[in-house]
């Protein structure tokens, strides 16, 4: 039943795993001999289904506190993904996979915020309008430290969705750090059905067209088509596609977006370790592969998005405005668990064109404008969107 989904995802779940030096405790000495071996243990290393069973076996007996079946799952799942040393594999339980694949096709209940992982923090990265984060107060650029009381150093981002999302109609309570404040500032909002507004889109002046895209969904292919043709029919002779804060998403809506702008060619090659993890995706060509158009990227645009950016840099058919990208290269598949659940994890780099790579680089824009983030509320302000429409404008 094994259900193999390919994301580029710019949030980072890391998993660690914390390691006790006995500190302040009492250790119980079961009178083993100095030196020797637990009774019936070899000295050879044992395999991994061997040292799971006995462990589980020494918790069942003597642990103050056994674990469930579920919690001893999880563990043990875990801990085999952190052996990878890989910041992004993660275990998704049922009830969090299900919120994972909510992401992907645009519709969830929760709050309205994007979050991703900068320096081991949880921050907020856009705020939805008409949501109820947004009636609430939250910005971008809040640090995550609590939520509904619960207090961690440093918040890994599935557990962060897992417990903001929940039932319709229910608040949660976030606590989040912000520059010039001197103490954490809680919210409760009241949970809602959130449909996310993936894109926006409007004719600027008479003949430039504006398409944002905030996440790379199962729908963003045909939502940036539709978009395209609509203001082409209001007078679009030329678009600025604005890329900044989207974290990425589907590999296959990469391909999709890049191919309305591109007429043939490689879009982007994915390259794997294992048989068959080696693919090359290319462009179809559609509505738009002749029209001028200029790319908007930040620090915040990422995998999925930095695909579409690499890909049109390299065919030189636009213009990349904005500052260096996040550098999220690599490609995470997930695998739906037979027990429930799935795990993800890396399986391979991905490559632009020229064969390029994105990986802790970025995309570099050859239009570089620095800019406040607070200043994307308002497209007076916004230095970033005014320069990409001068830009445009060149070109038509």
């Amino acid at each position: 039943m094994n259900r193999v989904l390919k994301y580029v995802l710019g949030a980072a779940l890391v998993l660690t795993l914390g390691v006790g030096a006995f500190a302040g405790g009492i250790l119980y000495d079961r009178a083993f001999p100095a030196g020797g071996l637990v009774p019936g243990v070899s000295e050879t290393m044992p395999t991994p289904s061997r040292a799971a069973a006995e462990v589980q076996r020494i918790i069942n007996a003597q642990a103050l506190e056994p674990s469930d079946e579920a919690s001893l799952t999880a563990g043990v799942v875990k801990g085999m993904l952190e052996s990878l040393d890989d910041p992004y594999a993660a275990y998704f339980n049922k009830d969090h996979f299900q919120y994972f694949n909510e992401q992907t096709t645009g519709e969830f209940y929760g709050i309205g915020i994007t979050i991703s992982e900068k320096d081991g923090f949880a921050y907020v990265v856009t705020v939805l309008n008409d949501t109820p984060a947004k009636a609430a107060g939250l910005k971008s650029d809040d640090v995550i430290v609590s939520i509904d009381g619960v207090t961690r150093d440093k918040w890994e981002l599935d557990e962060v969705v897992k417990r903001i999302r929940g039932p319709i109609g229910t608040k949660v309570k976030v606590g989040v750090t912000r520059e010039g404040s001197d103490k954490p500032i809680i919210f409760n909002i009241a949970r809602a059905k959130i449909d996310v507004p993936n894109i926006e889109s409007e004719l600027v002046g008479k003949d430039v067209g504006y398409i944002r895209l905030y996440s790379f969904n199962q729908h963003s292919g045909d939502e940036v088509r539709d978009a395209i043709k609509s203001l082409t029919k209001e007078g679009a002779k030329g678009f600025v596609l604005d890329l900044r804060d989207n974290p990425g998403g589907l590999l296959s809506a990469s391909v999709d977006v890049t191919s309305l702008f591109v007429k043939d060619g490689v879009v982007v090659s994915v390259d794997g370790r294992v048989a068959g993890a080696d693919e090359t995706y290319r462009a179809t060509g559609d509505v738009a592969t002749d029209a001028p158009l200029v790319v908007l990227v930040n620090e915040n645009s990422a995998s999925a998005s930095e695909i579409v950016a690499g890909a049109l840099q390299d065919y030189k058919r636009a213009t990349t405005v904005g500052v260096t990208s996040f550098g999220k290269g690599s490609v995470q598949q997930i695998e739906e668990l037979s027990f429930g659940g799935a795990v993800k994890l890396t399986i391979a780099h991905y490559l632009t064109p020229l064969g390029r790579v994105i990986d802790k680089r970025g995309v570099v824009p050859e239009t570089v404008v620095k800019m406040d983030a607070e200043k994307q509320a308002d497209k007076k302000t916004d230095t970033q969107y005014q320069r990409a429409l001068e830009v445009l404008r060149k070109k038509l």
